[in-house]
C-alpha cells in the first residue's frame, strides 16, 4: 500500500540494520530487533488471554512466528506495523479458547471472596474480578471490535496507527472504537458490572 509510511516516522537505521541481518539467520540481530517490542506485546496478548502463563506462551508462539515470516518482511509498512499484524493475527486462537476458561475463573474467584476477609485483600480481589470481567467482555467482542478496542487502550496507539496496522481507515477506526465501547459496555453490564460511561 503506498499509504503504509504516512504520519509514521522513517524506519530507524539501526532497525533496519538488524532486519536484514536477522532476515539472514542472524539470531542475535532478532533478539536484539525485537527486545523493545517484546514488554508490548506480552501487555497486548495478556490483556487478551487474561492469564500471565498463556500470554508467555502466546508470546513465544508469536515471536517464532516472527522470525519464521521475517524473511517475507519487505518494509511496505513499518517494522512496529507489520509486527503488530502478526501478533493480532496468532492472538486470535487464545481470544477464541480463553473466553470460557476466564469466566469460569471469574465466577469461581468471585464465589471465594468472603465477607469476613480484610476489607483490603477483598478491595484487591475485586479489582482483580474488574480486570478480568473487561477482559472477558472484549473477548465476545466480534474481532474487528475486538482489534481497535485491544490496540486503543492496551497498546495506547493513535487512530492513525492503528488504521496502518490494520490496513482501515482513520474514519473506520473511530467508527469501530465508537461502536466498539458500546457493545463493550453493554456485554459488561450482562456481566453485572457497569463502569458508567469512562
Amino acid at each position: 500500500m503506498s499509504q503504509a509510511h504516512e504520519g509514521a516516522d522513517p524506519m530507524p537505521i539501526e532497525e533496519s540494520i538488524l532486519i536484514k541481518r536477522a532476515q539472514n539467520g542472524d539470531v542475535d540481530s532478532f533478539e536484539a530487533l525485537i527486545r523493545d517490542y517484546q514488554p508490548r506485546l506480552f501487555r497486548l496478548i495478556l490483556a487478551v488471554s487474561g492469564n500471565a502463563e498463556d500470554a508467555e506462551d502466546a508470546l513465544q508462539e508469536t515471536l517464532l512466528r516472527v522470525y519464521n515470516a521475517l524473511p517475507s518482511f519487505r518494509g511496505d509498512a513499518s517494522f512496529s506495523t507489520w509486527l503488530y499484524r502478526i501478533t493480532l493475527n496468532s492472538t486470535r486462537n487464545w481470544i477464541r479458547t480463553q473466553t470460557r476458561a476466564s469466566a469460569e475463573r471469574v465466577a469461581r474467584r468471585l464465589v471465594q471472596v468472603g465477607v469476613d476477609e480484610p476489607i483490603a485483600v477483598q478491595d484487591k480481589l475485586i479489582e482483580r474480578e474488574k480486570c478480568e470481567l473487561v477482559r472477558c467482555a472484549i473477548a465476545k467482542l466480534p474481532e474487528h471490535y475486538r482489534q481497535v478496542i485491544l490496540l486503543r487502550y492496551y497498546q495506547d496507539m493513535s487512530y492513525d496507527d492503528i488504521s496502518h496496522v490494520l490496513r482501515i481507515p482513520v474514519g473506520t477506526v473511530r467508527s469501530r472504537i465508537a461502536q466498539g465501547k458500546q457493545l463493550l459496555l453493554r456485554e459488561l453490564d450482562t456481566l453485572g458490572y457497569s463502569p458508567g460511561s469512562e
